[in-house]
C-alpha cells in the first residue's frame, strides 16, 4: 500500500498521524512521498515511525551507496533541526508509536541494521553501534568477524586480517565515510586499525553499482563514523576502561571521548564534532611449532627442527576525527571532516630453535602403519651452535591523515553533491634482531611431534640452564628498515535527476578523479658472528660480552597442558637493544663487517626493493533508476562506470658489475564496470534481490615494483637453448584483476528486529596474479639477450562459489512469554568454494616441457568453506548481554611451498589450519540515562590455533594427495577481560 504524500508536518497510515517537523523523506521510486509497508503488519515500520516521531533513527537508511556528502542520511538536507541522529538513541531513543516502547541499545543496532540493509540499492550487511562508543568490540576487524560472509585470522589479541567472501584486503576497497581510504603505500587501510569506540557503523557491500567507489573483486568496506547533526544538540559522551590479558597479565588504559553540538544562527545552522580515541594492548602469544620441512628423523619422516616463540608486543592506537557542518537554508549544505589515524607498536618477539637431527635417539614411536615419528628422546643433538634464537626489538609507527570538503544542493527534482578530499599516510618499519646460539649440544631432548590435529609439537631439554649466560654465545645482530608512504587527491561530482516518471524514478552520473602516490624505501644488513665452521666460523663472542641488558622474561604459556621447556632464557631487553644503537652497532663494527653498509647510522635502502608510482584515474558513470508492477514492484539499477587508469612506473635495475640504473614504465588502461541489479518485493515482508555486476582490482604497488637484480650473462653462442639472463624482480605490466559476479538474495522481514535471508553468488575471476618465470617484454639492454625474470603474473583464472544464511530476531512476539521477549538470537553461516589455477613443479624439465611446469586447480589459501556465527542476546530492566560464538572450517593457509625442483621428485608443501572457534561475552548495566557500567570477555574458550604441516606430490598434473602430513603450530592466543564505565550528558 501507499501512504499519502507529506501533510504539513505529518503523515497517516491506517489512522496512524505522525508529526514530521517538515522533513522530506526520498525513497529509491522518488517524488516527495514515501512507502511505507502495511502497518498492521510492522515490517518496516520501525523505520518509518521512528524517523518520524523521534530523531534518532536515520542510522544509515539510505537507499543508495556511502556518499560522504551524504554519509548517513538519505541526504544532508533531508533533516531538520536534530531530526536525524546517527547515534540512534541519542537523548530520547527510538520509540514505537503505537506503544511507546523506547528503543535503544541491542534492539536499536539491530533494527537499524536490518533497514539498511532492506533499503539499500545493493547487497549489504552491516552492524551498527548500540551506543555512542560501543560496537560490540575493540577493533572494527573483530566486528566484521560478525558479518556473514566475512572471515578473519586472529593474533595479538584482535583480528589481523579480514577476507570478504575469500578475499583479503588486497581484493575490496575500504572507503570512510565514502571515500577511499589506504594505509601508506597498499590500497586498503587496515580495519583494526579503526577502534571500535570511535564508529558508529560498519557496512559491507556484498554487490556494487555504478555510484559507488570502484569495489574490489570481494566488494567494498565502509566504516562509518558520527557528524554533529546526528545529534539533536550538545552531546558529551565517551568511555574509560581497562584490558587485562591473560598472558601478559599486563593492565592498560582505554578512553574515546565525543563532543557534539549545533546552533541556530543568523547565517544558518552549524554543527560541530570531535572525537578522541586511545587504544592500547599489552599482548604476548605463545607458540609451540615446528620449522616448515619435513626431513629424515630417526629412521622415520618428521619435522626436526621445533621452535618456541612468543609474539609479544605493545600496541596503542591514538585517533581524532571531526566534523564541521553548515546548512544556510534547507536544501544547502557544506562540510569539513578530518582523520588522524595513529599506530605504535613495541614488538619483543624471541625465539628457542631446538634441532632434533645428530645425536643418539631413543624411545621413538611411529604413528600407527607408518614411518611418521611421533615422539622420542635424543641425547647430543645437533652440533654447538645450531640451537639458535633470537630476541626482537621492533618499532612500527603508522600515522594516517584524511582531509575533506563537500556539500550538497537539493533543489526539487535535481540534486548536487561533491567531495574533495586529500589523504596521506606514512608507515615507518625499525626492525633489530639479536641472535645468538648455544654453545654446547651436550644435554638431551624428549620431543613430541604429534600427531595431524593433536596437541602439535612441544619438548623438554634436561641437561642445561637456560638461565646461565655461559651457554650463549652472540650469533648476529640483524637490522631491516622500511619507509612507505602513500598520498592522493580524490574528488567527485555526483548528479541525481527526478523526472517524474513512474518507470524512471531517477537518472544518476557523476565524474571522479584520483590522483595517487606510493613510495617505498627499504634496507638491511646483517652482522654474521655465529661460531659454526660452517657459516662463518668467526671467533666465538660470549653474548654477555654484547652492551645489552637480560632478563628471564615472563612465561606465558598458560592453560597448556603440554608446557615446553625451556619456557624462558636469557635475552635482552627490549629497551636496552632500542635505546642503545650506537652503542651496539659500534661493538659490531669492531668485531666484524655487516653484509652492507657498516656503519652506525641506519642501514642503507637497497635500490632494488624501493619504487615509486603514480597513479591518477578518472572515472565517469550513468546509472538510472526503473521501477515497474508485474502484480508485484519491482525495482532496480541500470548502469556503467568508466574508469582510465594512467601508471607511471619508478624502480631500479641492478646487475653484477654495473651501477644501479633508474628505469621508468607507463601503464594506461581504460575499465568498462557494468552493473544491473533489480529487487521484486513479492509482499511487504518478502522480497529478491539479484545483481549481474563486473567489478576489478588493480594489482598492489609492490608487485607493480620494476625493480629487478640481474644474474650475471649467461655465455652463450647463436642459437644456444640457453641464451637467456635472468633475474628476479616485479612486473610493471601486470594489468588489473577482473570478475564477473552474479549474486542474488531472498529476504523475509517478520518483525521490527526479526529477519531471514538467503544469498547465493558466484565471481569468475580473471588474471589472478602469481609469482613465476616470464620472459620480460624488453631484451637485456646490455647482451640483447632475452630476460627471463621470476616475479608476479597474470596467470590464473579462479572461481568462488557459495551461500550466506542469516536469521536475526528478538523474541518479542504475541505467543511468546511477556519473560521472554527481552531475549534475542542471531545466527549465519557461510559457504565458499574458493578455486583457483595455481602453476606447480611436475617433474624434471624435459624437451617438450622445458619450464617444468603444470596447471592445478586448488583450493585459493587462507579461506574456509565453512563459517559459522551464532549470537544470544538480551536486553531488559537496564541490562544487555550478548554471547557470541565463532567457528571457521578447516582451511589452506599460506602460499604454496614448492620445494626440490629439477630433482625428479618435487613436493609441495602448505600449512593447513584446523577448526578454530572463539567465544566472546559482551555485557553493560545502564544505570541511568548517563552512565553505564560495562565487562567484556573475549576468547572465553582459549582454544588454540592449531595448523599442519601437509606435503602433496604432482606427477605429469596428476594430483597424488596428501602423502606426509604433521603438526605444524600451536598457538594461545590472548583471553582479554575488559571493562569500564561509558557516560554521557
Amino acid at each position: 500500500m501507499y501512504c499519502p504524500a507529506w501533510n504539513q508536518g505529518a503523515v497517516s497510515c491506517d489512522g496512524v498521524t505522525v508529526p514530521v517537523d517538515g522533513l522530506k523523506k526520498r525513497t529509491a521510486w522518488g517524488g516527495l512521498k514515501m512507502r511505507l509497508k502495511t502497518c498492521a503488519l510492522c515490517s518496516t515500520s520501525l523505520a518509518i515511525l521512528t524517523l518520524a516521531a523521534a530523531p534518532s533513527f536515520a542510522q544509515g537508511q539510505s537507499a543508495t551507496p556511502p556518499d560522504p556528502a551524504v554519509q548517513a542520511q538519505e541526504s544532508p538536507a533531508d533533516a531538520e533541526a536534530g531530526s536525524v541522529q546517527t547515534d540512534g538513541a541519542v537523548e530520547t531513543g527510538g520509540q514505537d508509536a503505537e506503544q511507546g516502547i523506547v528503543v535503544t541499545g541491542l534492539r536499536r543496532s539491530l533494527q537499524s541494521a536490518q533497514n539498511l540493509k532492506r533499503n539499500s540499492e545493493q547487497q549489504i550487511d552491516a552492524i551498527v553501534a548500540e551506543d555512542i562508543g560501543k560496537l560490540p568490540d575493540i577493533a572494527v576487524s573483530d566486528t566484521a568477524a560478525r558479518i556473514p560472509g566475512i572471515q578473519v585470522e586472529r593474533s595479538g589479541g584482535e583480528a589481523t586480517r579480514v577476507l570478504v567472501r575469500g578475499l583479503d584486503r588486497d581484493y575490496y576497497t575500504t572507503t570512510y565515510n565514502g571515500r577511499e581510504i589506504f594505509t601508506a603505500e597498499t590500497r586498503s587501510v587496515a580495519l583494526q586499525d579503526f577502534p571500535a569506540g570511535a564508529i558508529a557503523a560498519v557496512e559491507a557491500f556484498k554487490t556494487s553499482s555504478a555510484n559507488l567507489v570502484e569495489p574490489g573483486l570481494a566488494g567494498l568496506i565502509n566504516v562509518r563514523s558520527r557528524r554533529p547533526f546526528d545529534f539533536k544538540g550538545l552531546e558529551i559522551a565517551g568511555s574509560v576502561w581497562g584490558v587485562y590479558p591473560n598472558q601478559s597479565r599486563d593492565f592498560s588504559p582505554n578512553a574515546n571521548l565525543l563532543i557534539a553540538n549545533r546552533w541556530d544562527t543568523g547565517i544558518g545552522e552549524i554543527g560541530a564534532l570531535i572525537n578522541l580515541s586511545y587504544t592500547q594492548l599489552h599482548y604476548q602469544d605463545s607458540i609451540r611449532r615446528h620449522g616448515f620441512f619435513i626431513a629424515n628423523l630417526a629412521g622415520g619422516r618428521a619435522p626436526d627442527w621445533p621452535e618456541i616463540r612468543y609474539n609479544e608486543a605493545t600496541r596503542r592506537r591514538p585517533s581524532i576525527n571531526g566534523a564541521l557542518q553548515w546548512r544556510p537554508s534547507p536544501g544547502l549544505e557544506f562540510y569539513a571532516e578530518g582523520l588522524w589515524q595513529g599506530y605504535r607498536e613495541e614488538a619483543e618477539d624471541r625465539m628457542w630453535a631446538q634441532p632434533l637431527w645428530g645425536g643418539t635417539h631413543s624411545n621413538v614411536v611411529f604413528r600407527d602403519g607408518t614411518n611418521a615419528v611421533e615422539s622420542g628422546t635424543v641425547v647430543n643433538p645437533g652440533a654447538p651452535g645450531e640451537t639458535w634464537g633470537f630476541q626482537g626489538g621492533t618499532y612500527r609507527k603508522t600515522d594516517t591523515y584524511q582531509f575533506a570538503v563537500g556539500g550538497s544542493y537539493d533543489a526539487g527534482p535535481l540534486r548536487i553533491s561533491g567531495d574533495l578530499a586529500r589523504t596521506d599516510s606514512t608507515f615507518n618499519l625499525e626492525t633489530e634482531s639479536v641472535d645468538y646460539e648455544i654453545n654446547t649440544n651436550n644435554y638431551t631432548v624428549d620431543y613430541v611431534i604429534g600427531s595431524p590435529g593433536g596437541p602439535g609439537p612441544t619438548l623438554q631439554v634436561s641437561g642445561i640452564d637456560p638461565a646461565n649466560p655461559a651457554i650463549y654465545n652472540y650469533r648476529g645482530f640483524y637490522e631491516d628498515y622500511l619507509t612507505a608512504k602513500g598520498k592522493d587527491w580524490q574528488a567527485r561530482l555526483d548528479f541525481e535527476y527526478e523526472p517524474g516518471f513512474e518507470f524512471l524514478p531517477k537518472i544518476e552520473w557523476g565524474v571522479r578523479y584520483v590522483d595517487r602516490n606510493a613510495t617505498s624505501e627499504r634496507g638491511d644488513r646483517y652482522w654474521n658472528f655465529t661460531a659454526r665452521a660452517c657459516c662463518g666460523g668467526h671467533a666465538p663472542i660470549p653474548l654477555s660480552a654484547v652492551p645489552l641488558d637480560y632478563r628471564l622474561f615472563q612465561s606465558a604459556f598458560r592453560g597448556d597442558n603440554d608446557k615446553p621447556f625451556p619456557r624462558t632464557w636469557l635475552a635482552p631487553t627490549y629497551n636496552s637493544i632500542r635505546k642503545n644503537l650506537v652503542e651496539l652497532r659500534q661493538f659490531n663494527i669492531s668485531q666484524g663487517t655487516a653484509s652492507r653498509s657498516n656503519t652506525v647510522d641506519d642501514p642503507e635502502r637497497d635500490p632494488t626493493r624501493g619504487f615509486d608510482i603514480n597513479e591518477k584515474s578518472y572515472a565517469a558513470y550513468a546509472q538510472l533508476g526503473f521501477r515497474f508492477d508485474v502484480g508485484f514492484p519491482v525495482d532496480g539499477n541500470l548502469g556503467v562506470r568508466a574508469v582510465k587508469t594512467k601508471e607511471r612506473i619508478r624502480g631500479t635495475v641492478t646487475a653484477p658489475g654495473t651501477a644501479p640504473t633508474p628505469v621508468e614504465f607507463d601503464n594506461n588502461y581504460t575499465d568498462w564496470l557494468p552493473n544491473i541489479s533489480f529487487r521484486a518485493q513479492f509482499t511487504p515482508e518478502f522480497q529478491l534481490r539479484f545483481a549481474a555486476t563486473q567489478t576489478r582490482t588493480r594489482p598492489t604497488f609492490e608487485q607493480l615494483n620494476p625493480a629487478l637484480n640481474l644474474a650475471s650473462p649467461t655465455p652463450c653462442s647463436p642459437g644456444a637453448s640457453d641464451c637467456v639472463r635472468r633475474g628476479t624482480g616485479g612486473n610493471p605490466f601486470l594489468k588489473p584483476l577482473t570478475s564477473n559476479n552474479y549474486d542474488a538474495s531472498l529476504e523475509y522481514y517478520f518483525a521490527r528486529a526479526g529477519f531471514a535471508s538467503l544469498a547465493v553468488f558466484r565471481r569468475d575471476m580473471r588474471g589472478f596474479i602469481t609469482d613465476t618465470t616470464f620472459e620480460y617484454p624488453d631484451p637485456d639492454p646490455v647482451t640483447g639477450q632475452p630476460l627471463l625474470i621470476t616475479g608476479p603474473v597474470n596467470t590464473r583464472k579462479a572461481r568462488i562459489d557459495g551461500f550466506e544464511a542469516q536469521v536475526s530476531t528478538f523474541f518479542d512476539f504475541d505467543f511468546v512469554p511477556q519473560w521472554a521477549h527481552g531475549f534475542g538470537a542471531q545466527a549465519n553461516v557461510t559457504y565458499i568454494d574458493a578455486k583457483a589455477d595455481f602453476t606447480l613443479f611436475q617433474d624434471a624439465p624435459t624437451a617438450a616441457n622445458p619450464t617444468n611446469e603444470v596447471t592445478q586447480r586448488l583450493r585459493i589459501p587462507d579461506v574456509s568453506k565453512w563459517t559459522y556465527n551464532l549470537v544470544g542476546m538480551y536486553e531488559g530492566g537496564g541490562f544487555s548481554a550478548r554471547l557470541s560464538y565463532n567457528l571457521r572450517s578447516r582451511y589452506p593457509e599460506g602460499d604454496l611451498d614448492q620445494r626440490d625442483n629439477n630433482s625428479g621428485d618435487p613436493y609441495t608443501l602448505q600449512g593447513s589450519v584446523r577448526p578454530t572457534s572463539r567465544l566472546d561475552w559482551s555485557s553493560s548495566y545502564a544505570f541511568n540515562d548517563n552512565l553505564t557500567v560495562f565487562l567484556d570477555w573475549t576468547n572465553i574458550l582459549r582454544n588454540p590455533f592449531r595448523s599442519d604441516i601437509v606435503r602433496v606430490n604432482y606427477r605429469a598434473g596428476v594430483m597424488n594427495g596428501e602423502n606426509e602430513v604433521f603438526p605444524l603450530v600451536y598457538r594461545f592466543e590472548e583471553s582479554v577481560v575488559s571493562g569500564g564505565v561509558r557516560f554521557r550528558f
